[in-house]
């Protein structure tokens, strides 16, 4: 992404969540939606199929019915008494009109049976006049040697069934005067004793009566019933019936003439423009058919792709604002603490950041005012250790007024002993000139451990003048050491309180011993002593009081001084990283002073 897009690092994080998520949510509920409106679309012409293909199996049923209502008929008149009679016996006015009362009533109260035309057979003294009826009465039809030279008695003669389904047009003259379209059931008529064939029937009914009956004005599809020929016989459209299916207005401006009935309902089917829906009578062989345009789908497959639309629209103005949101819940907190941090920039360590809850961005914030309390408090400490440096150096300042008028005093003090032969104030001058020499450092604070030990030697040296025989002292140095670096009056002090606090009080000869080695990685310094020692509480104190707390406040009411002590636990804590102070003591037993310093963590000036 930073790769592709260079500018994309330096936009804010709200604008980055924002760029990267609600693209993402878009992509989402877009590819959501469209798949929803698929699925939708897939069921609603699914459905439409189904209601179709139920229309045709409906229209199919209705059919059936009619054609068995037909066949019913048919057998109505091979029972009849009075058509046997007329066929075998001749058309007489009087079995006419027998017949004509017989089957009138039938014909004008039943749905189907609008005509029917009874041809007798032939013989020398019976009649080949056919006998014709229709719901209105006594009707002429074509004779039955006319009727041999029709298509019709064609069909019949070479069907296996012994009875064929068809449709007379008007343009026929079956039945002159008529111009209706006929579906007509045409089978020979028997005799009720042999079944020998006498005659044939002719039962038709009206197309478009049919057409009325089996289809309403407020049917959306188009329906029609088409024969094994391709014509039609019934149909929504009146206009259709009696034409051939391939010149039905589905098919597009082109020469159909040559299709197939069967191929073209095929190609109608595979025609994206239509939906087509069949269903083949089993008494007829007749198709049932319903056809609807996709195009009158289009409104409602508008409304749900509206409504489709309209959802994702809510949805990802919804995500863009849940996002948002998200993205300021994230960010809100991080900017507060930016704020913070560029206030903290400027010394402001009075800094806090308060987030609610204990999730990561809470935690970060607790961190931070962890951080900057810490960073307070460090920064107070190096303060506070810098004021101690510099007053130490002013003490040290005062302390070297005129450093050389000292040494020349003292110098005058030991030639004029010299000269008068007291060799013991000599040295006692010496000393004395050493020890200030060494104190002083020429104003340096780190010297050689030899060179503090060699101030330790000299200063014992006056106190053993002091106490004559009452104390001795041994120094002990590792030479591999001798040229370490430390701050200077680090062990002075620490003999000054071996022969304050425990040469002094002892009333016996006392003892110090000074030692410097190594154990591994480590510089020992020690200073012990063989005084009354100290009790284990205070010991305890000792040890255990922080650099920060002047010892005085832990030796109230006590005659040792922590003073001196105090001092050396805070120039350790300033020129050493890893150092280490203790007091070893006992009552009756002495005191030993220890200081451990990592060889690693070298000295530096403060």
């Amino acid at each position: 992404m930073r790769a592709l897009f260079p500018p994309f690092r330096h936009i804010t994080l709200q604008r980055k969540l924002l760029t990267l998520v609600i693209p993402l949510l878009i992509v989402t509920v877009g590819i959501t939606g469209l798949y929803s409106y698929y699925i939708a679309s897939g069921e609603v012409i699914d459905k439409l199929r189904q209601s179709q293909l139920n229309m045709a199996i409906k229209t199919k049923d209705q059919l059936d019915y009619f054609a068995k209502s037909t066949l019913s008929f048919s057998n109505y008149l091979f029972l009849n008494p009075a058509v046997q009679g007329m066929v075998l016996n001749g058309d007489t006015p009087q079995r006419r009109d027998q017949v004509f009362k017989s089957l009138l009533p039938l014909m004008v109260t039943g749905e189907t049976i609008q005509s029917l035309i009874v041809y007798p057979s032939f013989k020398e003294d019976v009649s080949g006049q056919p006998f014709a009826i229709t719901q209105t009465g006594i009707a002429s039809a074509i004779s039955f040697d006319g009727f041999t030279k029709t298509r019709y008695y064609e069909r019949l003669t070479k069907t296996d069934s012994g009875h064929i389904w068809d449709m007379f047009y008007p343009s026929d003259y079956i039945l002159p005067g008529d111009y209706h379209h006929k579906i007509v059931l045409i089978k020979p008529y028997k005799n009720y004793y042999n079944y020998a064939r006498i005659g044939l029937l002719i039962i038709g009914m009206d197309a478009d009566k049919l057409s009325k009956t089996l289809y309403h004005d407020n049917e959306d599809a188009a329906q029609f019933i088409m024969n094994e020929q391709g014509t039609i016989l019934a149909a929504t459209d009146i206009q259709w019936i009696g034409k051939p299916i391939t010149l039905l207005p589905f098919f597009d401006q082109q020469d159909t003439s040559t299709i197939h009935p069967e191929r073209g309902l095929a190609l109608l089917k595979k025609d994206n423009k239509y939906i087509v829906s069949d269903s083949v009578s089993d008494i007829t062989d007749w198709h049932t058919v319903v056809i609807q345009d996709r195009s009158k789908l289009v409104l409602e497959l508008k409304h749900i792709g509206s409504v489709t639309f309209s959802i994702m629209a809510v949805v990802t103005l919804i995500t863009i604002i849940v996002s948002w949101v998200i993205a300021r819940i994230i960010t809100n907190p991080m900017k507060k603490l930016m704020l913070s941090m560029r206030a903290l920039q400027t010394g402001d360590f009075t800094q806090r950041v308060h987030f609610n809850g204990n999730d990561e961005i809470g935690r970060l914030g607790h961190l931070y005012n962890t951080m900057v309390g810490r960073i307070k408090t460090l920064i107070d400490d190096v303060y506070a250790s810098r004021l101690k440096q510099k007053e130490a150096e002013l003490k040290a300042l005062q302390s070297q007024i005129n450093p050389h008028f000292l040494y020349n005093t003292l110098n005058m003090i030991n030639w004029s002993a010299v000269q008068k032969g007291d060799k013991e104030i000599s040295e006692m001058v010496v000393s004395l000139s050493q020890v200030f020499r060494l104190s002083l450092n020429s104003g340096n604070d780190l010297v050689a451990l030899e060179q503090e030990l060699e101030l330790v030697r000299n200063y014992l040296f006056l106190q053993k003048k002091r106490f004559t025989t009452r104390f001795n002292f041994e120094i002990e140095l590792d030479p591999a050491i001798s040229h370490f670096r430390m701050p200077k009056l680090l062990l002075q002090p620490l003999v000054e309180n071996a022969i304050i606090h425990a040469i002094e009080p002892s009333g016996g000869n006392g003892h110090i011993h000074i030692r410097a080695y190594t154990e591994a990685t480590i510089i020992i310094l020690e200073v012990a002593d063989n005084g009354p020692g100290m009790p284990e509480e205070q010991v305890r104190r000792l040890n255990q009081s922080r650099v920060d707390e002047p010892m005085r406040v832990l030796q109230t009411n006590v005659p040792h001084s922590g003073m001196a002590l105090s001092n050396i636990k805070e120039r350790l804590a300033l020129f050493y990283e890893q150092a280490e102070f203790e007091i070893v003591s006992r009552e009756g037993l002495g005191t030993r002073v220890q200081i451990r310093i990592n060889q690693g963590g070298t000295a530096h000036d403060a």
